[in-house]
């Protein structure tokens, strides 16, 4: 029963990661200009896999704040656990809106984010426990 259920777990997630990747493209199609800024694009849905301590998942497109990088993106994979509002990211994704465009269609991104969430929840629960510590 219970390797039944992480396996429903894993496939929920699976769909989940899936179903993140397919909206954003769809969203960086329409939403972000090959230069300049823009507001935050992102997915964000609840975490179907309780086996994190994570509340939502969210896959977004930041732009660079940086000057002289006024066509450069970021595709970032990020998690927070609410209420305490904790939260992690990774970048899984850098360059052009094009570059973008092609990592979210590139089969690997799947595993590149389906690998980064579980190190995701470890770091907020390293956080969790670091500010707990403090108040201690």
């Amino acid at each position: 029963m219970f390797r039944r259920n992480r396996e429903i777990k894993n496939v929920l997630m699976e769909e989940l990661i899936k179903k993140m990747i397919h909206n954003l493209l769809k969203q960086v199609f329409e939403k972000v200009p090959k230069k300049g800024s823009f507001p935050v694009v992102y997915e964000r849905y609840e975490n179907p896999d309780k086996r994190y301590n994570l509340t939502h998942i969210i896959l977004k497109v930041t732009a660079v704040p940086v000057k002289g990088a006024e066509d450069e993106r970021y595709l970032e994979i990020a998690a927070v656990r609410y209420p305490q509002a904790y939260g992690a990211e990774s970048v899984v994704g850098f360059g052009t809106t094009d570059d973008i465009i092609k990592r979210l269609q590139d089969k690997e991104l799947f595993d590149k984010i389906l690998s980064t969430i579980p190190r995701l929840a470890r770091d907020i629960e390293d956080t969790a426990w670091e500010v707990g510590r403090m108040r201690d």
